[in-house]
């Protein structure tokens, strides 16, 4: 495609300047396809997408191509925790074990559910080497997660759990509710709120998953493995590329921690029911005090794995230094290489940024950023 990209879209009245700021990191060179979307109060008034789906830029995107969202799935699993929640299926201050009795070994009989969603628990990967294909095997990872013991005192400290946290949130569902988080997701938020947004995507939807890119994948994989221990079990077992994210049992596979396959559409649906206390085009899939049960602050520190300053509450990130938004009382997740999804429930806004070419960061992307200070900025809260 030698043409100047082409932005589709929506966007209502007072926002064209946000299809503008679109537009313009489209022909910058650092996007390849993108969506961005806002609800405000139901009602959505920017659904822009635009570019390419292929690093050949020969195939342009489409209206319902979706992205692996790597981290921004972990705030889709998180809420179907304040679900079960909510219907008294698990209890935040109860112990992991109530629900889980293998979990009970090695020093973490003590760690509670909130404990281990806010990343908290001292266990934040394999403790021995593993491959992609046993990742994978959420069932199984799941199960030797349990037996291990923690690399610092629970609670003490937060260490972000990258490629597990999924697996944490399928246990608890499965022993509690019944359901694989896969299915309880699909059953309890996506399909009431007609979300484009898989946790383990079919077989017969792989089509529409436009492939992820990442130039500096080769850089990465050359570099240094971690040693320092917290890191390695975070980040080293397996050790993971960008591009693991395009194969067919990565997609299939319902890593609810870093394998979401979604648009800005979807994900801006179900945050924009959170923004407006759990309700979406009278579909409702929580109440507002759930949502206030999730989003209460658990632990603000520096994770020993970000190496950055977090406010964690039961799985979902609180703004803070204007992370989503000008508001600290908004709450959402981002993704390794730029997406994310959040919640603004003082001016009752869904806010989701995804795409395909990945930048070398776990937040703070000035392209998603930059569309989210020029929505801000057309509400005259800039």
């Amino acid at each position: 495609m030698s043409q100047a990209p082409i932005v589709h879209g929506y966007v209502a009245q007072g926002f064209e300047s946000v299809r503008d700021v679109f537009a313009q990191n489209l022909a910058s060179g650092e996007e390849l396809g993108a969506t961005f979307s806002v609800i405000q109060d139901g009602e959505t008034i920017i659904d822009l997408y635009g570019g390419v789906r292929d690093e050949d830029r020969t195939e342009p995107l489409g209206p319902d191509d979706l992205f692996n969202v790597w981290s921004t799935t972990k705030g889709m699993a998180a809420l179907s925790i304040a679900i079960a929640v909510e219907r008294g299926l698990i209890d935040y201050q109860a112990p992991v074990a109530t629900y889980w009795p293998e979990f009970a070994v090695n020093g973490k009989e003590a760690i509670t559910v909130e404990t281990l969603l806010s990343h908290a628990s001292g266990i934040q990967g394999a403790d021995t080497p593993a491959t992609t294909e046993e990742l994978l095997d959420i069932q199984a990872f799941s199960a030797r997660l349990a037996a291990q013991a923690p690399l610092f005192p629970p609670g003490s400290a937060n260490a972000y759990n990258a490629g597990i946290f999924g697996h944490w949130v399928d246990a608890l569902l499965r022993r509690t509710d019944g359901r694989s988080l896969v299915a309880f997701f699909a059953d309890e938020v996506a399909k009431p709120l007609k979300a484009d947004v898989w946790i383990g995507l079919p077989y017969d939807q792989h089509h529409r998953r436009a492939p992820i890119v990442a130039p500096w994948a080769p850089m990465m994989a050359a570099s240094p493995p971690a040693t320092d221990p917290v890191m390695k079990s975070a980040m080293g077992s397996p050790r993971m590329s960008p591009l693991e994210a395009n194969r067919p049992d990565w997609m299939a596979a319902g890593n609810g921690a870093a394998g979401g396959s979604a648009n800005a559409r979807g994900i801006a649906r179900v945050y924009g029911a959170l923004a407006r206390g759990g309700d979406l085009e009278g579909a409702r899939i929580i109440s507002p005090e759930g949502i206030d049960r999730m989003v209460a602050e658990r632990r603000a520190s520096k994770d020993k794995v970000l190496g950055v300053w977090v406010r964690w509450a039961a799985g979902v990130i609180l703004s803070t230094r204007g992370l989503y938004g000008p508001f600290d009382t908004s709450f959402g997740h981002s993704g390794w290489g730029g997406s994310f999804g959040f919640a603004d429930p003082v001016n009752k806004l869904g806010v989701a940024y995804a795409m395909n070419l990945m930048a070398p960061n776990l937040a703070g992307d000035p392209r998603g950023g930059g569309l989210v200070a020029e929505t801000y900025k057309c509400l005259g809260l800039g």
